[in-house]
């Protein structure tokens, strides 16, 4: 359309507008139980993150540290320790106020948002079900497992799954605690 063909340009007030938060502060997770693991990835304000990797296959975790900046849809995570110095470049394919969704060398991956709740289950205890049309989508295996669309606990610890909310279909991130 060329300029001259414009009428007029009317402005609204936009402040009763929602306001969706898309910040990468905060912590995101990414659990997958064919690839044998789930990253956690927290950024803080001052452009620091952490990395925390659990490797349920074979049983152990690993931790990393560093800083970040995001450029437009590049986000550069530079991670520093003893003996070892790793960057890594992300495409940023899409951020919601609850998913990161990036592009890296080794292919997408979608990471969600850990939510202030956390769900507290007893080792052999009671399943924790989930309302109609949710379903578990993700969970460890070994700390908590996902019996019959119910999740329950296996042994006592922290873990972290995921869970689709079929309303809003979306997935979120949430801590367990198995006691």
């Amino acid at each position: 359309m060329a300029i001259e063909q414009i009428d007029s340009i009317t402005f609204v007030d936009g402040s009763d507008l929602p306001v969706y938060e898309r910040s990468l502060v905060g912590s995101w997770l990414w659990g997958d139980t064919e690839a044998g693991y789930y990253e956690l990835l927290t950024f803080n304000d001052d452009k620091t993150y952490t990395g925390y990797d659990y490797y349920f296959t074979y049983g152990f975790d690993t931790m990393t540290y560093g800083w970040y900046v995001r450029m437009g849809s590049m986000l550069t995570l530079q991670s520093n320790g003893f003996g070892y110095n790793r960057r890594y470049n992300w495409f940023v394919i899409g951020l919601t106020s609850n998913a990161l969704d990036v592009m890296t060398k080794m292919g997408q991956f979608i990471y969600y948002r850990l939510q202030p709740e956390v769900l507290h289950l007893q080792v052999d205890g009671e399943s924790l079900a989930c309302e109609e049309g949710d379903s578990f989508v993700f969970a460890d295996g070994v700390i908590a497992s996902i019996v019959d669309g119910k999740l329950k606990g296996i042994t006592k610890g922290t873990t972290y799954i995921e869970k689709y909310n079929a309303e809003k279909n979306t997935s979120r991130a949430y801590k367990v605690v198995v006691e």
